[in-house]
């Protein structure tokens, strides 16, 4: 699977060339290191999203897609970098899990004995409305702030040690400004911890800082984390940052326990979100909206 992105991956699309080999099956290596490290009551839990994106057909399993994620359309890519191949819709390269690999990764959690938990949804986002839910459900979360982080640029150990809910975003575009909107309206926080992922692309769907502030200062205090507000987003030392940043925050607001959720308490929570949770008051619109719901949930 090779993927080319020539406007969220400008910078990189000269000298680097994205090739993705998507499993099938259960290696044996994954097999033996599930065997001997699952718990016993423990569960397999499978990310199998089916988020698709139009991918031209190079040969036999071999394909090309051209553009990803984003506010800008599939059609739009395909206007302005046409190819003469055939066109299918298919699994995304980056976020979608092939169907053989999730039949294989259920057929094997039975092998084993161990529970399986599908979480079938069609967009990367809900993924992460699931955990800031499930974490706000948690003892000791902080409802009252709240950890924005995008892409590769988060740390779940922080969340864990601090009982700051996270609401991760796929990438640092206006979609993901627009599923904050929608994620937070009505909800009151003292402050947000913003982490936007500075991909050196400006690129036409890049949500600026400001358009950030514009958003979230009238809901609580705004702290940015890692980034340099002067340099975004071609901010080459943001990653040592964050690393200090986040550890000035485990220090500023560690918990003496850290939050947890057990894995039948997840798996129970997990089974009836968003429909039956307090906790995702704003979730079950957001889905909707998302066209999530129709075909979405737990198989």
């Amino acid at each position: 699977m090779c993927h080319v992105d020539p406007e969220h991956d400008r910078s990189l699309v000269r000298v680097v060339h994205f090739v993705r080999v998507k499993l099938h099956d259960l290696p044996g290596c994954y097999r033996d290191f599930i065997a001997s490290r699952l718990a016993p009551g423990g569960a397999l839990i499978l990310i199998d999203c089916d988020y698709s994106w139009p991918q031209y057909v190079l040969g036999e399993r071999r394909y090309l897609q051209v553009g990803g994620l984003g506010a800008i359309a599939a059609d739009d890519y395909g206007s302005r970098w046409p190819l003469d191949l055939p066109l299918e819709q298919r699994r995304e390269s980056e976020w979608g899990c092939p169907p053989q690999f999730a039949a294989a990764a259920e057929r094997f959690a039975v092998e084993v004995g161990a529970a399986a938990l599908p979480l079938h949804y069609d967009h990367p986002a809900t993924y992460s409305l699931l955990a800031r839910d499930a974490f706000a459900a948690c003892a000791g979360a902080r409802r009252h702030l709240l950890m924005i982080d995008s892409f590769n640029h988060f740390n779940p150990r922080t969340n864990l040690a601090t009982g700051i809910p996270p609401l991760w975003l796929p990438f640092n575009t206006i979609d993901g400004l627009d599923l904050v909107r929608r994620a937070t309206e009505g909800e009151a926080s003292e402050r947000f911890f913003l982490i936007p992922l500075p991909s050196f692309t400006r690129s036409p769907d890049t949500a600026s800082l400001g358009s950030w502030r514009e958003l979230l200062t009238p809901r609580g205090e705004v702290e940015f984390l890692g980034v340099s507000p002067r340099l975004y987003p071609a901010d080459p030392l943001a990653p040592y940052r964050l690393a200090r940043d986040l550890q000035a925050l485990r220090t500023r607001y560690l918990l003496e326990v850290p939050v947890r959720m057990d894995v039948a308490a997840f798996l129970a929570f997990a089974r009836h979100w968003p429909a039956n949770c307090a906790e995702a008051a704003n979730s079950v619109s957001l889905l909707r909206e998302l066209r999530l719901a129709a075909g979405g949930g737990l198989r």
